[in-house]
């Protein structure tokens, strides 16, 4: 089991940054539109789509997310196994811990950790690898 490069992994954060930033809009859109205006349902949508869009990929048969095909990499438990969608939601709202740590450390770790571990991958005990 390969870490892909800290550039892949960056590149790979910035396409799921876009991919977010659609979900997040769509689902404003049609939470606020089913629910007469109402922000908040809005932001249940878009955080709702958001979790079903990383868990339903990473522990699907494909192992990882539209910007993981892309870029060749999957994501597995630590000793290489596919992750069941409890492990995947795991590692999604374990994400949360990475993103609100200062400077986005709980990210940024993946560029200095042996295996190219985030925080959360630290927590929920996955690792991103190579697709062989």
């Amino acid at each position: 089991m390969t870490p892909p490069s800290p550039g892949r992994r960056f590149l790979g954060w910035l396409l799921e940054l876009l991919v977010v930033a659609l979900i997040l809009a769509a689902g404003l859109v049609v939470g606020t539109a089913f629910a007469n205006g109402s922000l908040f349902f809005g932001f249940v949508v878009a955080l709702t789509a958001m979790w079903l869009y990383f868990a339903g990929f990473e522990s699907s048969r494909a192992q990882s997310t539209l910007s993981g095909r892309w870029l060749g990499t999957r994501v597995t438990d630590l000793d290489g196994r596919q992750l069941t969608f409890r492990h995947a939601t795991a590692r999604h709202f374990a994400m949360y811990i990475s993103a609100i740590t200062p400077f986005y450390v709980g990210y940024l770790m993946a560029f200095w950790t042996k295996r190219r571990q985030t925080l959360h991958d630290l927590i929920a005990r996955t690792v991103v690898v190579k697709r062989e």
